[in-house]
């Protein structure tokens, strides 16, 4: 199902990216992930061209290599990250996958341990 939850991931970081200049805390967790991973956009840095009240040669000062206040106007590409969000992400999954699922089991494994004691109790 790894396509189509990149699919779905997709849609949903460029439904965000649609609220980002009017829901401070949307604007906050993109320009997180954006800081984070060094991405710009769900695709690429054009993705940000389509939203409403962003200006053609404008995108989030969180895109930048230098993160400086107004960075993201009137940028070069060679001053921002490019590559979108969405591959970043999945590349970093790809690599970690052990980790995911490591940390993915053990929650698993004491949701059980927790039902199980609690169960016994119940018998006593």
């Amino acid at each position: 199902f790894r396509d189509q939850v990149k699919s779905e991931f997709s849609k949903s970081f460029q439904k965000q990216m649609q609220n980002y200049l009017t829901d401070n805390k949307t604007a906050t967790i993109l320009d997180k992930l954006q800081k984070e991973n060094k991405c710009c956009g769900a695709s690429n840095y054009t993705d940000w061209e389509r939203i409403p009240g962003m200006a053609k040669d404008r995108v989030p000062d969180s895109c930048c290599i230098n993160i400086t206040v107004g960075c993201g106007n009137d940028f070069k590409e060679s001053t921002i990250h490019t590559q979108g969000c969405v591959e970043t992400i999945a590349a970093w999954l790809r690599k970690n996958v052990l980790l995911v699922a490591g940390a993915a089991l053990g929650i698993i494994f004491s949701c059980c341990l927790v039902k199980s004691i609690r169960s016994g109790y119940e018998v006593m």
